[in-house]
């Protein structure tokens, strides 16, 4: 905390706080994790988790990793601070008002791009939702994706069993106790697209509501009037009920209707592997 001034409080859970800080020689603000480990081994592994797989992403849509250090029982983790909010909060802003069609093609397919690159590393994100896809840019129009505390990296294209995330973006091979693997985050990516469609979240309700409208296939449609019935096909594709019959984030990006905005997203963001 030496090189750091703290400038407020962002956020605080069970096993710490997450601070805006300044770093002191040049004013830039980063976040700042500070995670206790004097608690569990459970708990240290996945902190310890969070780091490896922060180190290991490189690319634009997500949020860069800066720093981490172990101090008197703390973990520390310093990673870019994306100051235009959640996508959540921006959709709560505008409610009731709709994004017109390419500005939804347009956050959408950053979320895919970074997307891309976590699955290419064989991560599987396991918690993407509005609440951690953060804005940032002199518009609030550049799209990261945060928050991998519950992250898993995959070998050997293994499969994952762990149940977690947040109940309105699970696949339903997750409300079914099975196994799964990175066609779980294609299912919340489609939730994710139905909602900047439609200004609210495919499911809500209570625990088992949501969860019984998952596993039953009720799926609410997007208005197809503002935005055609490509969005509402690449929607159903994405939460296909079948995992294998979902496409993968490759398959998504070589799209036809999906490809135009990926291009011109791709002059100018680049591509950073």
């Amino acid at each position: 905390m030496d090189f750091y001034k703290p400038v407020k409080q962002l956020g605080r859970g069970t096993f710490g706080t997450v601070q805006l800080c300044e770093k002191i020689h040049n004013k830039q603000q980063i976040v700042m994790k500070q995670i206790v480990t004097e608690l569990e081994g459970k708990q240290l592994q996945a902190a310890k988790n969070e780091v490896a797989i922060l180190k290991s992403l490189n690319h634009p849509n997500i949020i860069r990793f800066h720093d981490s250090y172990f101090r008197k029982g703390v973990l520390y983790i310093l990673m870019e601070h994306a100051t235009k909010g959640t996508l959540q909060e921006l959709i709560e802003k505008e409610r009731p008002q709709h994004f017109s069609p390419q500005y939804v093609m347009d956050l959408f397919c950053q979320i895919l791009m970074g997307l891309d690159h976590i699955h290419r590393k064989k991560v599987i994100h396991r918690d993407l939702k509005s609440e951690n896809i953060f804005l940032t840019g002199l518009k609030g129009d550049v799209i990261k994706i945060g928050d991998f505390g519950i992250s898993k990296i995959l070998l050997n294209e293994n499969m994952a069993k762990t149940v977690i995330g947040t109940c309105n973006y699970l696949a339903p091979e997750l409300c079914d106790g099975k196994s799964y693997n990175s066609k779980s985050d294609i299912w919340s990516l489609g939730c994710i697209l139905y909602e900047l469609c439609e200004m609210e979240k495919m499911f809500s309700g209570t625990m088992s509501n949501v969860v019984l409208s998952i596993a039953s296939g009720k799926k609410k449609p997007v208005n197809t009037v503002i935005y055609g019935k490509q969005m509402q096909e690449i929607i159903d594709m994405m939460m296909h009920s079948d995992p294998e019959k979902r496409p993968d984030t490759t398959a998504l990006m070589t799209h036809p209707d999906i490809c135009p905005t990926l291009y011109y997203l791709g002059s100018c963001l680049g591509c950073i592997e």
